[in-house]
């Protein structure tokens, strides 16, 4: 019976937010009080109540529909891990704007998971060219590495490493389950060069050019100690 009566409370309650964002359709004055909502949430890492506020936008708003999608394939993969419902805003957001370099870049993700890798690969190259963010490019080599395919994956990564025209640019990866940390995209190249370095004097000459770029970067504090802690000493 509690079970019951928790499904139909659920129910209800969404049945009242859909017919609340019905009701405004016809208020369009509304939309900025629930930009302030959308905003206030997303300043106070409530992504279940920017979700409702983004929803709510995307039925009233049209005129914004394709930045409000890309927000919303943001939450649903990268905050609530809700996969389904991230390619589900991934699609319609492409089919309206097909050149969304996010978009694409999260479309890759789960065509590689699907394994269809060299689809993947040609949304990266065009999200890499619609973007030009090094990024992509790491996301690509990557597909290569995954594919034990080493001698590509080095090549694009050393490229990226060794470009002095290139940019500083933040990268995000996880800490653990529930955190993360945004990092300079270099730092995680060599942390990935560290960890298929054949050497230990180069997979500390790796660690360590991670560390000077980001001395706070956990994983590569974490696998620098796991490393040392493993040595044998002379």
């Amino acid at each position: 019976m509690k079970h019951s009566n928790f499904t139909a409370l659920k129910t209800l309650t969404a049945l009242l937010v859909i017919l609340l964002a019905l009701l405004a359709c016809n208020k369009p004055q509304n939309n900025d009080n629930w930009k302030t909502v959308y905003e206030q949430a997303y300043k106070a890492h409530d992504y279940q109540t920017a979700l409702v506020a983004l929803n709510h936008l995307i039925l009233t708003d049209s005129s914004n529909c394709k930045v409000y999608y890309d927000s919303m394939a943001l939450y649903y993969i990268k905050k609530q891990h809700n996969y389904q419902a991230g390619q589900l805003y991934v699609d319609k957001g492409l089919k309206l704007d097909p050149n969304n370099f996010n978009l694409l870049e999260y479309k890759s993700i789960f065509l590689s998971a699907d394994g269809q890798i060299e689809d993947a690969r040609k949304l990266l190259i065009k999200a890499y060219e619609l973007s030009k963010l090094n990024k992509h490019l790491y996301m690509y080599a990557t597909t290569f590495a995954n594919e034990k395919k080493m001698e590509e994956y080095s090549q694009i990564v050393n490229g990226i490493l060794n470009n002095p025209t290139s940019n500083p640019e933040k990268v995000e990866v996880s800490i653990d389950d529930n955190n993360s940390q945004m990092i300079e995209l270099k730092a995680l190249c060599y942390l990935d060069k560290a960890k298929i370095a054949k050497s230990p004097t180069m997979v500390m000459t790796y660690l360590d050019s991670a560390l000077m770029l980001e001395p706070n970067y956990q994983e590569a504090l974490y696998y620098k100690n796991q490393f040392s802690g493993n040595q044998t000493p002379r």
